[in-house]
């Protein structure tokens, strides 16, 4: 990162380490490889505050002061999901979508 990370998580199956960053981006870090960046999400236009991996680790949802939320798919580092609409920073996310 070329600024301040602001949060990290591990990935449900323990194989991935997210950093949000001050940059703008969030990096995706494969735990299994010396922590060699498989992917840099970038799309949002300022700081990423928060990061929450889907239950199959498959996915990733970011939060970030642009004020949106983007989802990610993982396995070729692309936005699925664009969700605007917020007036100020989105700074935390959660996701619930395993079984019931």
């Amino acid at each position: 990162h070329a600024s301040y990370v602001i949060r990290c998580i591990i990935s449900p199956d323990c194989r991935r380490l997210a950093t949000t960053s001050a940059d703008h981006t969030t990096k995706v870090w494969d735990m299994a490889n010396n922590f060699s960046c498989e992917e840099t999400l970038s799309g949002h236009q300022r700081w990423v505050w928060d990061a929450v991996f889907s239950a199959d680790s498959a996915y990733l949802v970011t939060a970030s002061s642009d004020q949106t939320a983007r989802l990610w798919d993982l396995a070729d580092g692309v936005t699925l999901q664009h969700y605007t609409g917020h007036h100020k920073a989105v700074t935390s996310i959660a996701l619930h979508d395993g079984p019931v």
